[in-house]
């Protein structure tokens, strides 16, 4: 990897930790905490991918600025107010702008108070030339210093529809993302995530499905900030998909 994109990480990295709490026990799998009536929150998204089996030197950091805001007790609206991306590839070099976004949860159910945590999360995004659509059913549960959660996940891509001299392509993804956490001492998780990611064309042809685990760590510091960060690494042989990717999202309450 060139000594830009690294010192870029970098930076970001230490950007996101300064910059930095309703924490998040995940990055990958939505947990069903509201983050309460009239509070906000920024939330700092770096998620960086690393080589594939057709480009080895494959390189891309995505990032994502958050600001979530309380609505009620368990209405919750997001703002991302720029999705963006530094790619080093043999396809593409450089930083390239892909969306804008909107992001709502409806919390039905509590996972401290009630025997289970529901939420229905949908976002919309906008971007260059493209649409995206994407929804969840979050299933959440507490049990003393275990926090467990499952995600089911629809995504819609329309790209080309806002260009009339391209052809309008749709691509549809079902997603399981599955999270277990163990609270520690002094502010300390520990756990692991898993994604399973069936890709369709059109919604009609099966494309492909790829499998992530790993590890997941977090930290919250008992006041206004916290920090959570996860590496998969694939377990499947697609091809065209990273080998292995990390995200942190670090957070700060105000």
């Amino acid at each position: 990897m060139s000594r830009l994109p690294l010192a870029f990480a970098l930076a970001m990295v230490a950007f996101s930790t300064i910059a930095l709490a309703d924490p998040r026990p995940f990055t990958f799998t939505y947990d069903a905490y509201p983050v309460g009536k009239g509070n906000a929150e920024y939330e700092q998204w770096v998620t960086y991918r690393h080589r594939t089996d057709s480009d080895h030197a494959f390189t891309r950091f995505d990032l994502r600025h958050e600001i979530e805001y309380g609505i009620s007790d368990n209405f919750d609206i997001s703002f991302y107010f720029a999705n963006w991306r530094y790619q080093d590839s043999d396809s593409r070099t450089g930083a390239h702008y892909d969306s804008s976004s909107v992001e709502t949860i409806y919390y039905l159910t509590n996972p401290v108070t009630d025997f289970l945590g529901i939420g229905l999360y949908n976002e919309i995004a906008v971007g260059d030339g493209e649409l995206e659509f994407e929804q969840k059913l979050i299933l959440h549960k507490d049990i003393g210093n275990w926090t467990l959660a499952y995600n089911l996940i629809f995504e819609t891509e329309v790209e080309g529809v806002f260009k009339k001299d391209e052809d309008t392509e749709v691509e549809g993804v079902i997603e399981h993302t599955f999270g277990i956490s163990y609270g520690l001492p002094k502010g300390f998780h520990v756990g692991a995530e898993a994604t399973i990611e069936s890709i369709y064309e059109d919604w009609e042809e099966y494309e492909d499905t790829v499998y992530y685990a790993g590890p997941v760590f977090g930290y919250t510091s008992g006041g206004p900030w916290w920090v959570t960060v996860t590496p998969l690494f694939q377990l499947s042989s697609v091809d065209d998909e990273p080998q292995y990717e990390v995200r942190m999202i670090a957070g700060w309450e105000f």
